[in-house]
């Protein structure tokens, strides 16, 4: 009965999200895709350390929006850390942007996950905004220089989906 009760909670949480999101960007241009600038950004990490987009650069990243209540994103995350791993060394970058949550909530996940790369506390939707997030999992590759390649939005990508992706903007560099 109560995890009946949690997951009608998780999911109202989710259409209120949405409703959100969806409301605050009425009137704005398409979403973000292939050939645009990604938005550029600062952040607090966990630790409160600011985190700028910018340092990025030179780097082929992947710019991902999650929360915890986001079934795919959560199935999708160890799949990115495990191509994090792979990858880092060769010039990959994560950046996974939590959305509107607690640094406790998201600690829980980074733990859960034994989560190697950064993650990003968008508390107030600004940089969701900017990206124009309707709606999770998003993400966003973007080259070393900070042009978007691949927005993925809705699918879970599998550890064999990101590892062709990195591969392929890895050989570009």
């Amino acid at each position: 009965m109560q995890q009946t009760r949690l997951q009608v909670l998780l999911i109202l949480t989710g259409i209120c999200f949405c409703a959100i999101v969806w409301s605050g960007l009425a009137g704005r241009p398409d979403p973000i895709d292939s050939g645009q600038i990604a938005p550029t950004f600062t952040l607090p990490n966990l630790t409160g350390t600011k985190v700028n987009f910018e340092q990025a650069l030179g780097k082929v990243s992947l710019v991902m929006f999650w929360a915890s209540w986001c079934h795919p994103c959560m199935k999708e995350m160890p799949e990115v850390q495990a191509t994090f791993k792979k990858y880092k060394q060769q010039g990959f970058q994560v950046l996974a942007v939590n959305f509107g949550e607690s640094n406790t909530t998201a600690k829980k996940i980074v733990n859960r996950f034994e989560l190697t790369f950064p993650v990003l506390m968008d508390r107030r939707g600004d940089v969701a905004a900017d990206y124009r997030v309707l709606g999770l999992p998003l993400s966003f590759f973007v080259d070393s220089k900070g042009v978007v390649r691949e927005r993925v939005f809705g699918k879970i990508m599998t550890k064999e989906d990101l590892d062709k992706r990195v591969k392929h903007y890895l050989s570009e560099v």
